[in-house]
């Protein structure tokens, strides 16, 4: 039963980072460089505690741990919005 409770959690994890990397690649959501890598490092040390507290079923963390790094490598080498400077 817990297994198929961290197989769900891992999936809707799963889901909502595509769509958060999504809306950023459409354009849809402009959060901030830090916010990004904000987002994966909470994403990393939930994998990390996943992981320690269910000891057989190590897999499922390792799996949001690396969405976490994936978010927040992805937050480090974006551009930040640049300012328009106008007369």
């Amino acid at each position: 039963m817990i297994n198929f409770g961290l197989l769900l959690l891992t999936v809707l994890i799963l889901i909502v980072t595509v769509i958060f990397h999504a809306g950023l690649l459409l354009d849809f959501i402009r959060p901030s460089v830090l916010q990004v890598q904000l987002l994966g490092v909470h994403l990393t040390l939930f994998g990390i505690i996943v992981v320690f507290a269910f000891e057989s079923s190590s897999i499922y963390g390792f799996v949001i741990g690396l969405m976490g790094l994936i978010t927040g490598m992805f937050g480090s080498f974006r551009e930040p919005p640049t300012a328009k400077i106008g007369d």
